[in-house]
């Protein structure tokens, strides 16, 4: 399948965040180079992500009380899904981008170890 350059923008978490196939004149944070399945599966994280925090919402306005622990593991697990894929798929720039942020040695992402899709 043939890779094309997208645009990633991970603004206050990923309730606002999108991903776009043209540069336009928005700002972005990430730059990846993927397949349309792969693009397929980050949206689908992303929306796994929207569903996450709208559920850690509504379980911390009930009297349940082990099912907000259980929705933020959701939510950080689909998050550093997210964040895998931009490292493994990314240019050079993003890959360093997210070394300077922490982000590679907080979640384990060395370059060697990553495992493929």
């Amino acid at each position: 399948m043939e890779r094309k350059t997208y645009y990633v923008t991970m603004q206050a978490g990923t309730t606002v965040a999108e991903i776009r196939d043209e540069k336009g004149s928005s700002t972005y944070d990430f730059e990846i180079e993927v397949t349309d399945v792969e693009v397929g599966m980050m949206r689908d994280l992303f929306n796994n992500c929207i569903h996450g925090d709208f559920m850690m919402w509504m379980h911390g306005h009930t009297l349940w009380s082990d099912m907000p622990d259980r929705d933020n593991d959701e939510y950080d697990d689909n998050l550093r899904e997210i964040y895998r894929l931009i490292y493994q798929h990314g240019t050079a720039k993003t890959k360093q981008d997210l070394e300077q942020m922490g982000l590679v040695k907080l979640f384990g992402f060395e370059r060697a170890g990553i495992r493929p899709l």
